[in-house]
């Protein structure tokens, strides 16, 4: 499978079906990574963190043809991972999980953001809206019968948090910022961003996991036309979609 910055290359498995090596996995971390891996207390949560992580460099390491290993990564001030070598590859990835699945996306664009979040009961759903969501939003979520609520709030907290990613903002300034209420019911619509840009937003991205909200957010170039690629990682294998 090849990642191409002409293209948006989405891919999404879980910790469960991934079918690679994980011993391989771990070899491919940096040391940091590893004393992280080796910081969580459950021996699940060490586990989806190696396997994302491996995954990641795995795919990386494959697109550049070079070993896992020598990946190095760098952050941007507010947390936001990229490619640190090697440089000017011109690939930008995110990636998100929650439990045991994971999804990545990788693009040309350094604003691409994906997000996916279980669906479950939200304690003080009330609450949080108010709090964090603008007044056209959380207007939205009461008028949510009872029993779609959850679904609702997670719907348009995931569409929020891959606006946040793909901008690279803070997680309270991108709150606060970006409004999905007019939108929180369409597939794919287009959210203005400041004067002269849009972001395209996804969602679900992939609409077989069941249980699970999935959002992809991205600033494309003008007139350029959004081209996706969508894979599963099934036993080893990328099964496109």
């Amino acid at each position: 499978m090849i990642i191409a910055k002409e293209t948006v290359t989405l891919i999404h498995t879980d910790t469960i079906i991934h079918g690679l090596p994980e011993t391989e996995l771990y070899e491919s971390l940096s040391e940091d990574e590893k004393t992280r891996a080796g910081s969580f207390p459950a021996a699940s949560e060490r586990q989806n963190f190696i396997v994302r992580r491996g995954i990641l460099r795995a795919l990386l390491g494959t697109t550049f043809g070079i070993e896992p290993s020598r990946l190095r990564f760098a952050a941007t001030p507010v947390g936001k991972p990229f490619v640190a070598f090697p440089g000017d590859s011109g690939i930008f990835f995110n990636l998100s999980h929650s439990g045991n699945d994971i999804v990545y996306a990788f693009s040309g664009h350094p604003e691409t953001g994906i997000d996916i979040e279980r669906i479950r009961t939200v304690e003080d759903i009330d609450e949080l809206a108010r709090n964090h969501f603008s007044a056209e939003e959380y207007a939205v979520l009461m008028n949510q019968p009872g029993w779609k609520k959850n679904s609702a709030f997670i719907r348009i907290w995931s569409l929020k948090e891959a606006l946040i990613k793909a901008s690279g903002w803070p997680l309270e300034q991108g709150l606060a910022a970006f409004d999905v209420a007019a939108y929180c019911q369409m597939n794919r619509f287009e959210l203005p961003f400041g004067d002269i840009h849009t972001f395209t937003c996804i969602a679900p991205v992939f609409d077989y996991i069941c249980g699970f909200a999935t959002a992809l957010a991205i600033r494309l170039d003008r007139n350029e036309p959004l081209n996706i690629k969508r894979y599963s990682l099934q036993g080893g294998q990328f099964i496109e979609l």
